[in-house]
């Protein structure tokens, strides 16, 4: 093989290395940046403390805040993570049940809910709570 061919295989193989190296580089980079808990886990994990006051089975009611809903693509991926994050008790997209838990982004006050016929159960913060429709025992 002559000197020309050596050269060129020789530069071949260090451009190979050193792209090889560029590319574990990049991935350990990646893995040091990580987020310790991805974003499904830390929604759910806001609604933890509301499946242990809700019974074992049943339906329950949804309500987010009319800005949210807005955003159809963001309000209905985030009711299916509260249904997941609530089962196997069923949540429906609806304030026409005994219970209503709720998806807050903004600042709801109690007194706007009572108007409205709800009565604060509990509040979790981060705009979880669980209401009782008020309504629901006169049918």
């Amino acid at each position: 093989m002559s000197p020309r061919n050596v050269l060129a295989v020789l530069l071949l193989a260090g451009v190979s290395f050193f792209s090889i190296g560029k590319f574990f580089q990049e991935i350990s980079d990646f893995y040091v940046r990580r987020p310790e808990v991805d974003g499904v886990t830390q929604f759910t994990s806001r609604y933890t403390p509301v499946r242990a006051l809700l019974p074992e089975k049943g339906v329950i009611g949804y309500m987010t805040d009319p800005a949210a809903a807005a955003d159809e693509l963001n309000a209905t991926a985030e009711l299916y993570l509260v249904q997941y994050a609530l089962a196997p008790v069923v949540v429906v997209n609806s304030t026409d049940q005994r219970y209503i838990v709720t998806n807050f982004h903004t600042m709801v006050t109690t007194g706007s809910m009572a108007d409205q016929g709800f009565k604060l159960v509990r509040e979790f913060g981060n705009g979880v709570a669980v209401f009782e429709n008020e309504k629901w025992g006169k049918r």
